[in-house]
């Protein structure tokens, strides 16, 4: 290779170029210890790489909310209180309830003796509910009861004292006609809890276990699925039933399942990343030399970033989760500027030395200013309380400059060392300066009509930004689901098996003591059970939701007890007159049976929009106080004399009447009310906190799709506090993230957005120190941005809480384009631009294929949001390639031909 002199114009070129400053120190230091750089960097990848391994994945929508916010602090007091809120099912089907109960059974025990595993629900045992069940019973029912008993006894006393028995109605219309199948019917005191949790009549049981951990802790998640599964299996379903199938299902499988696949689709979405990087690494260069060269430091950085991640925050959350291919495509532009600027300079005859300082001296600064300004962008994003931009923006930030400096040092290191054992032949091309500079003069016919087309478009785009969407559901921002009719099928019996609205994760209010959990307990379950058209009678608003049904009528007035002539079971009567603690009492049953008045007096510290808000969102409610009857020293009164009066009397009944007195005097022996204490183990171990204190909070279950931001925004709004008589208390759901997540993007946007623009312009001014040229840096991103609005409203497409962040990335990246050809071009001078576009046009092409390449890694994922962020961040920054190869070139045609016109 000849020897070239100097190039006069350009002293920072050639062998003989007297190399100083910085310029001089870096390559003096490069080149002294070659070996020793590529050796610490490879040591450097290594560790990185051993602590990148430690990095896991919270797929929890709560990580993308800072430890402060408002959700997730009343989440981590919930979890402290209470520990893990979520249940494992195991479903058990087959023909036969016997062989399904026998297993179930057996199953239960065996999971009760996991130490990760607080409880385990499958046989409720529900005599206590029925030997007290007429605590259970409705205050005016037990009034109902005693006066039938009234009745039934004065018709037989007046039949025994009168002159004229014959007159009186018939022996057998005077029974009492209080069997317990007919008391059960009537009064519904069969309602205890099931003893176990079934459908489809018994061929589907489940078996409920809570865990001691979430199913968000993903790792352990997996070991509990895999444990389980041996259980079963150790149980041996088909000695049980041969058609025995068993399966787990609930939260556990799902986020199981889901962790699975999203890992699946990232190591196989990096990979192909990675592949098709190895790939159009080797094309460009035209040979796989290349490709050592550009991967070795860009894996060194992205495992450096990697394992800061892991160092500052352990994991990565759902929009960050990808940031390992995105370092791929982000990092790869600044080695592959250095090495295609570097090739060039050997061809043209310099020795590496020379090509090192050259390339530090012209590419190097553009290439810092790309990479600071992109990095800087990035770090801004931890201006937001939204987690998704934070952490993405700061792991970035990290990446970007420990990728620029691997290309400035390691890049030219390993061209040195790998050089020595197999020396670089690159074809000749002529020295610097030498190409045809184009006439400045003629009409830039041309290029005046690009970038008319480019601002028409951009105006189009303009008009068309108002009509971008949001899309607030996140159901569709998730994995779809692919289930098939079975398989929906045998979801809807495990649901049904266990209750479908209790089956997902409730509302949680945590309370003070027991006192604090009854009172809210009343007023919440007075909420749920009274009408839509109450509710609008109390409010004088409109019920939001019309009843189902209309209400019943008003029963008329009763009577006096008599016995009916023609169906003893139409028996009406009235409490005696002469009692006035029974007229009370049926005047409280009333009253109850309406609103209590207590209940109605803390429900009217409620705003009236509120209240009706409240009652049209509430599908159910439970707390320990769902499992005590109210009003039970009224009841037990009742029971007394109903016992009394059929104690007094029972030598005057009939053989018919004892007998069936007989099956529920039991119930009449109930004489001491219920209190918390009394209830059943399998009651208790429910509501048991994790100091061991039992009652402690209310669960609420919502109507409505609590993934849509509008409905839960709508549930956290009527529900965030709740008052009681001793103040406010606070409720707290998985799915209150949410409505604070958006509102937090909403807040946070214009700021971010605005931050980002400040840092291009100044990174644009700082490098040319001229308006006119950071105009058009400026003028590339957003001509890109407002194309890319108009493709979003011609295909349809909204933003989410997962493509937005694309938004400031586009800025950020997509001015490293115009920043490299502005740049070139200033160097070489004007009438360079065809020379420009040949040589750095072809370096920005590669980087923005590659940068797209490892956004594309999203698009192979199931995850709808993050597939959504794939897409947008690809058409995004081709935009921007195709705006700084379009706008800022025919800016550049357009500004030399005015100078020469003014000139």
């Amino acid at each position: 290779m000849p020897d070239p002199q100097p190039d006069p114009q350009h002293p920072h070129r050639g062998p003989g170029a007297r190399l100083t400053g910085f310029t001089g120190f870096i390559t003096g230091f490069i080149t002294g210890r070659p070996a020793l750089i590529v050796v610490l960097a490879l040591l450097l990848g290594v560790l990185a790489f051993q602590g990148a391994r430690r990095l896991g994945i919270n797929q929890e929508l709560r990580a993308m909310l800072p430890d402060h916010a408002p959700s997730v602090v009343r989440l981590d007091a919930a979890a402290a209180r209470l520990g893990n809120q979520s249940d494992l099912y195991v479903t058990i089907r087959s023909p036969s309830r016997a062989a399904n109960i026998a297993f179930g059974t057996k199953l239960a025990a065996a999971l009760e003796q996991r130490d990760d595993m607080r409880y385990v629900l499958f046989h409720r045992d529900p005599s206590f509910f029925k030997q007290n069940a007429l605590l259970y019973a409705k205050l005016g029912d037990l009034l109902e009861i005693r006066g039938r008993v009234i009745a039934a006894i004065q018709a037989r006393v007046r039949r025994e004292l009168s002159a004229f028995p014959e007159d009186e109605p018939p022996l057998a219309d005077t029974e009492l006609h209080l069997d317990e199948t007919e008391l059960r019917r009537r009064y519904h005191l069969e309602d205890e809890p099931p003893a176990y949790f079934e459908a489809d009549e018994g061929r589907v049981l489940v078996v409920r276990a809570r865990p001691t951990y979430p199913n968000t802790d993903i790792s352990r998640a997996r070991g509990l699925f895999a444990d389980v599964n041996a259980v079963i299996a150790a149980t041996d379903p088909a000695a049980h039933h041969p058609a025995m199938d068993v399966q787990i299902d609930g939260s556990y499988a799902l986020h199981t399942r889901l962790a699975s696949d999203l890992q699946r689709d990232i190591i196989n979405g990096s990979l192909v990343a990675f592949a098709l990087l190895l790939l159009t690494v080797a094309a460009y260069f035209r040979g796989l030399r290349a490709v050592p060269l550009v991967l070795t430091p860009l894996l060194i950085s992205a495992f450096t970033a990697l394992a800061f991640a892991a160092a500052v925050y352990g994991e990565l959350n759902l929009v960050s989760a990808f940031i390992f291919a995105v370092q791929l495509g982000l990092g790869i532009d600044f080695g592959t500027h250095m090495l295609a600027r570097h090739r060039d300079e050997l061809a043209r005859g310099s020795s590496h030395r020379q090509a090192i300082a050259t390339t530090i001296a012209t590419t190097g600064v553009s290439t810092a200013g790309g990479a600071l300004s992109t990095a800087f962008s990035f770090l801004l994003l931890a201006l937001a309380e939204f987690r998704g931009f934070t952490q993405f923006g700061v792991v970035a930030f990290v990446g970007i400059l420990v990728a620029y400096l691997a290309a400035i040092v390691v890049l030219p290191a390993l061209v040195l060392v790998l050089d020595a054992v197999w020396p670089w032949k690159v074809r000749s091309k002529p020295p610097a300066g030498s190409f045809k500079r184009s006439d400045p003069r003629p009409v830039p016919a041309l290029a005046l009509t690009v970038l008319a087309a480019c601002l028409g478009l951009g105006v189009l785009g303009a008009t068309q930004t108002a009509k971008i969407g949001f899309e607030y559901d996140l159901n569709k921002l998730d994995v779809p689901d692919d289930r098939t009719e079975a398989e929906l099928a045998r979801t809807r019996e495990f649901r049904g098996a266990v209750g479908k609205v209790q089956s997902t994760d409730p509302t949680v209010v945590l309370t003070e003591d027991l006192a604090q959990t009854r009172e809210l307990h009343r007023q919440l379950q007075a909420i749920h059970e009274l009408r839509h058209d109450e509710i609008a009678a109390i409010t004088g608003l409109p019920p939001l939701t019309p009843d189902a049904e209309p209400p019943p009528p008003k029963p008329a007035p009763r009577p006096t007890p008599h016995v009916a002539d023609d169906d003893p079971d139409d028996l009406e009567f009235e409490v005696e007159p002469d009692d006035p603690r029974f007229i009370e009492l049926a005047r409280v049953a009333d009253d109850h049976a309406k609103l209590a008045p207590e209940t109605r007096a803390a429900l009217a510290h409620y705003a009236p929009e509120r209240l009706r808000e409240m009652d049209d969102l509430l599908a159910s409610v439970l707390s320990i106080y769902t499992f005590i009857p109210e009003l039970q020293a009224e009841k037990l009164a009742v029971i007394r004399d109903i016992r009394s009066r059929i104690d007094k009397k029972r030598g005057s009944l009939s053989d018919d009447d004892t007998r069936k007195l007989a099956t529920w005097d039991r119930y009449l022996e109930v004489d001491r009310p219920v209190e918390v204490a009394d209830l059943p183990a399998w009651v208790r171990v429910q509501f048991t906190d994790m100091d061991g204190q039992v009652g402690r909070f209310v669960a609420l279950w919502h109507v409505g799709p609590t993934a849509d931001y509008v409905h839960a925004k709508r549930i956290h709004e009527a529900f965030d506090t709740l008052d009681t008589s001793r103040g406010p208390v606070p409720a707290v759901a998985n799915y209150y993230v949410i409505p604070e997540i958006v509102d937090t993007i909403a807040g946070d946007g214009p700021l971010v957005i605005s931050a980002v623009f400040g840092v291009l312009i100044l990174t644009a001014f700082l490098m040319f120190r001229r308006v006119g040229q950071t105009l058009f840096v400026l003028l590339t991103v957003v001509l890109a941005l407002l194309w890319l609005a108009g493709l979003f409203v011609l295909l349809g497409w909204k933003l989410n809480l997962f493509n937005l962040i694309a938004l400031p990335l586009l800025i950020g990246m997509g001015q490293d384009d115009s920043l490299h050809i502005i740049h070139r071009y200033r160097e070489e001078g004007p009438g360079s631009l065809r020379f420009v576009l040949r040589e750095t046009g072809g370096a920005v092409f590669l980087t923005t294929l590659t940068t797209v390449i490892g956004f594309s890694s999203m698009l192979f994922v199931q995850h709808q949001g993050l597939r959504s962020l794939g897409w947008t961040a690809c058409i995004g920054m081709t935009f921007c390639l195709i705006s700084s190869l379009l706008v800022v070139p025919s800016a550049l045609r357009i500004s030399e031909w005015l100078t020469a016109r003014r000139r």
